[in-house]
């Protein structure tokens, strides 16, 4: 199989972004609050894997400590500015 052409540094935190994403989604799943939260990380979702593949073509060789530990941690503070975001879109728009 050939292998894409990113250094191995990024092989450990994108699956661990992966595996934690996998348990906040199901946990998001798990709120019934009609689908909201989980809309919330599907869009935080989207935006991470965006900026996380932005990150790695521009550095696809030499990653620093940062891009690993935005890679592995980045989800976080994704899905605070997606809930904040989305909140305030759905209030201008009357959903809220």
């Amino acid at each position: 199989m050939k292998r894409i052409p990113i250094s191995p540094k990024y092989d450990s935190p994108i699956f661990e972004a992966i595996a934690l994403q996998i348990v906040l989604g199901l946990l998001a799943l798990l709120i019934l609050d009609g689908g909201g939260i989980a809309e919330i990380c599907g869009i935080a979702l989207v935006s991470f894997w965006g900026g996380a593949a932005v990150l790695i073509w521009r550095h696809p060789q030499s990653p620093s400590r940062l891009d690993i530990e935005l890679i592995r941690f980045g989800y976080f503070p994704v899905i605070l500015v997606s809930f904040f975001l989305s909140c305030w879109i759905w209030h201008l728009r009357g959903v809220l």
